[in-house]
C-alpha cells in the first residue's frame, strides 16, 4: 500500500468513526422523544447536538489516532527523508532568514531571545547560514527608541551576527502587510524563511534540521513544527503549559498523520520556502466592511491553502523538538487573543468557496471557524434542554378521563441521559486519559514531570480547572461572534507577556457579566426546573466562579507554590531546556543603556 492510499484510508477511518459514533448518540437522544410526538423544540434540540457531539467526536478520535502513532512510534513523516551526511557536506546549507515582526513588544525580551537564539545556531556550526530581520510595526516612541537600543546592543555583543533592525513608517496590513514588504525588499536573497512570533525561541539544531529537510524536499513548501509552551510564572500559564507538554503531543500526532501534505500554517516557529511563497501568497482584501471583510486578520490558514493550491506540500512534524513559545499569563490575555483569532477565523467562512481551493484547506477554514461557532452553539444547546425540561415540569400528575382521574406515569430517562453525558465526557477527556497512559508507558518522560504521581495529580488539576474555565470561555466566545455579527471590528495590540498578576477589581471589571449571568440562570433553574437543577451545575459553578478564578491563575505566588509541591511540572523546570536558560540569563543581565540615541533606520542589506 502506497503511502497516498494510507493517508486515504485514515481519512475514510476517521469519518466513518465519527460519523457512527455520533449516530449512536444522535439517535440514542432521538429515542427518549420518541415516547411522544416529537415537538419541533425536540427536532432543534437533537440537530444542535448532533454538530456539537460531532466536533467533540472529531477531537477525540484525533486524539485516538495521534495516541496510537506514538505508542506504535510512527510519527516520522513518510516524505521528509533528511539528505546524508556526506551529501550535506558537499552541497552545504542554502541561506535562510530569520524574521521577527514586532509591535511594541518588550524589546528587552525580543532581541534576549533573539540573541539566545544565535548562540545556538552557532553552538550548531550554522552561523553562516542564517540571517536575522526584526520587522517593526512598533508606534509607541519608547517602544521604538528601545527597539533600536537594543538592536545595538545585540550588534555591539554578537558583531558576527548579521541581524538588522527595520521600522515601517506605516502599518499597512499589520503582520502579514510587514512580512509581504520584507519579501519584496528582500526575499530574493533567500532560499527560505523562518517565522518567529515575539515570544518564539528555535534551537539551533532544529533549525539547521528544518533547512536540510527542505534541501531535501524540493516540493514542500512548508514544515510547521510544534511550538511547546515554556515561561509561564502565572498558576494560569503553567497550566497552559502543562497541557501543551502533557497532551498536546497527542493531538499533534494525530493531525500530522491525517494531514499528510495538506498541512496548515499557525503563523509562527515554520519555515518557508520563499519562492512559491512570494508567488502565490498575496492575499485578497474581503468584500464588504470589517470585521467580516477587508483585510484578512488571520493570515497563515489563508497562505497554507494558498501554497496547497498552487502544488505545494505543506507538513506538520511531530519529531523535532527545540521549538518553544510563551503562554499568555492571564485568562484577560488569552480572550484578548482570542478575539482577534475568533475575527480571523470567522472571516474564513467566505474563503471556504474560494475557487481552486483543495477539500483539506476548505476543512482548515470550517474548523477553525467551528472553534468559535461551537461556543454560541453550546450555549443554544443549555437553552433548548433548559425549556425541554422547563415544559415537562408543566405535565400534569393526574389526568382524567371523563370523571375518573388517572394517574400521568413519567418515562424516567435518567440513564438514558446520563449515558449521553458520560459519552460526552469520555470524548471530551479521553485523549487526555491515553496522553496520561503514554507518559507512565515511558520512565525518561515521568521524570520530565517529576514522577508518576505529579503527572497524575498535574492530569486530574488541570482537568478540573479547564472544566471551571470551560464554561468562561463559552460566555466569552458567544459574546466574540455576537460583537462580530454586530459589526463590531477587534483592534490590533500588543501582547501582555509578563506582568504580576491580574487584580481583584480587573477581574471584577472583566467577569461580573458571567457571575451575574450563572446566577441568574441558577436561579431560575432552582425555581423553574428543581429536579434538573444539578444537571447544569458543571455549568454553573466555573461561571459563578470567574472572578475568582481569572484573579487566582493570574497569580505569580500562586504559579510559585504549585511548582514547589510539584504541582504542573514540565521538563524545562525539571531538566531545564538550555536555550530558556540563557534566554532568562540574558533578561536578567540586561538593564536600560544609558545611551538612548535613536537610529532612524538600521541599515539592511541590498537586494540583488
Amino acid at each position: 500500500m502506497t503511502n497516498k492510499d494510507d493517508l486515504s484510508v485514515q481519512r475514510w477511518l476517521l469519518l466513518g468513526l465519527v460519523v457512527s459514533t455520533t449516530a449512536v448518540a444522535s439517535t440514542r437522544l432521538l429515542a427518549i422523544f420518541r415516547s411522544e410526538d416529537v415537538a419541533m423544540l425536540e427536532i432543534l434540540l437533537v440537530a444542535v447536538f448532533t454538530v456539537l457531539f460531532a466536533w467533540i467526536t472529531i477531537s477525540f478520535w484525533v486524539g485516538c489516532l495521534g495516541a496510537h502513532a506514538l505508542w506504535r512510534r510512527q510519527t516520522k513523516l513518510p516524505l521528509l527523508e533528511p539528505p546524508s551526511p556526506a551529501a550535506l557536506a558537499a552541497k552545504g546549507g542554502a541561506r535562510t532568514v530569520l524574521v521577527m515582526p514586532v509591535h511594541n513588544e518588550n524589546c528587552v525580551q525580543v532581541f534576549a531571545r533573539l540573541q539566545a537564539i544565535w548562540e545556538s545556531i552557532r553552538a550548531a556550526g550554522a552561523g553562516e547560514q542564517f540571517d536575522f530581520f526584526v520587522l517593526s510595526d512598533s508606534n509607541e516612541i519608547a517602544a521604538c527608541a528601545g527597539e533600536q537600543r537594543e538592536w545595538r546592543r545585540f550588534h555591539d555583543n554578537s558583531p558576527d551576527a548579521r541581524i538588522f533592525y527595520r521600522r515601517r513608517q506605516r502599518n499597512i496590513g499589520h503582520k502579514s502587510g510587514n512580512i509581504a514588504e520584507f519579501c519584496t525588499n528582500w526575499g530574493a536573497m533567500y532560499a527560505y524563511m523562518v517565522v518567529l512570533d515575539a515570544d518564539s525561541l528555535m534551537t539551533g539544531e532544529t533549525l539547521a534540521k528544518l533547512t536540510r529537510l527542505m534541501d531535501a524536499n524540493p516540493r514542500t513548501a512548508l514544515i510547521q513544527v510544534v511550538p511547546l509552551l515554556i515561561g509561564g510564572h502565572s498558576l494560569f500559564a503553567r497550566a497552559q503549559q502543562f497541557a501543551s507538554w502533557a497532551y498536546g503531543r497527542v493531538y499533534a500526532a494525530g493531525l500530522a498523520r491525517l494531514q499528510g501534505p495538506d498541512g496548515n500554517y499557525w503563523g509562527h516557529n515554520a519555515i518557508i520556502r520563499i519562492r512559491p511563497f512570494m508567488e502565490n501568497c498575496g492575499l485578497p482584501i474581503l468584500p464588504g466592511p470589517p470585521p467580516l471583510g477587508g483585510e484578512i486578520m488571520s493570515h497563515d490558514f489563508v497562505e497554507a491553502a494558498l501554497l496547497r493550491r498552487a502544488g505545494w506540500d505543506l507538513w506538520l512534524t511531530t519529531d523535532i523538538g527545540g521549538s518553544y513559545e510563551a503562554s499568555p499569563p492571564t485568562l484577560i490575555e488569552f480572550l484578548k487573543r482570542d478575539r482577534r483569532w475568533c475575527q480571523g477565523n470567522l472571516q474564513h467562512i467566505t474563503l471556504m468557496f474560494a475557487q481552486g481551493l483543495r477539500l483539506p484547506s476548505r476543512l482548515h477554514f470550517a474548523l477553525g471557524a467551528m472553534s468559535y461557532l461551537s461556543s454560541p452553539l453550546w450555549l443554544v444547546l443549555v437553552v433548548l434542554f433548559a425549556l425541554n425540561a422547563v415544559q415537562l415540569e408543566k405535565i400534569a400528575a393526574v389526568t382524567y378521563v371523563g370523571r375518573y382521574p388517572m394517574l400521568a406515569w413519567p418515562i424516567s430517562h435518567t440513564v438514558a441521559f446520563v449515558s449521553l453525558a458520560i459519552a460526552a465526557m469520555a470524548m471530551l477527556f479521553g485523549p487526555k486519559i491515553l496522553a496520561l497512559i503514554l507518559l507512565l508507558r515511558d520512565p525518561q518522560a515521568l521524570r520530565d514531570y517529576g514522577g508518576a504521581s505529579r503527572a497524575i495529580l498535574g492530569v486530574i488539576t488541570e482537568s478540573i480547572l479547564s472544566t471551571l474555565l470551560a464554561p468562561i470561555f463559552m460566555l466569552s466566545h458567544s459574546w466574540f461572534v455576537f460583537n462580530i455579527l454586530l459589526g463590531r471590528t477587534a483592534r490590533w495590540g500588543a501582547q501582555l507577556r509578563g506582568g504580576n498578576g491580574t487584580g481583584l477589581w480587573q477581574s471584577t471589571r472583566a467577569f461580573a457579566p458571567h457571575t451575574f449571568i450563572a446566577s441568574a440562570v441558577g436561579l431560575a433553574a432552582w425555581y423553574w426546573t428543581p429536579g434538573d437543577f444539578w444537571w447544569y451545575t458543571p455549568l454553573l459553578v466555573g461561571a459563578s466562579l470567574a472572578i475568582l478564578l481569572c484573579w487566582a491563575t493570574s497569580s505569580r505566588a500562586w504559579g510559585a507554590f504549585a511548582r514547589r509541591h510539584g504541582l504542573f511540572l514540565i521538563r524545562s523546570e525539571t531538566a531545564g531546556v538550555p536555550i530558556l536558560d540563557r534566554y532568562e540569563s540574558l533578561v536578567a543581565s540586561r538593564q536600560p543603556a544609558a545611551d538612548s540615541r535613536a537610529i532612524r533606520d538600521a541599515r539592511a542589506p541590498q537586494a540583488a
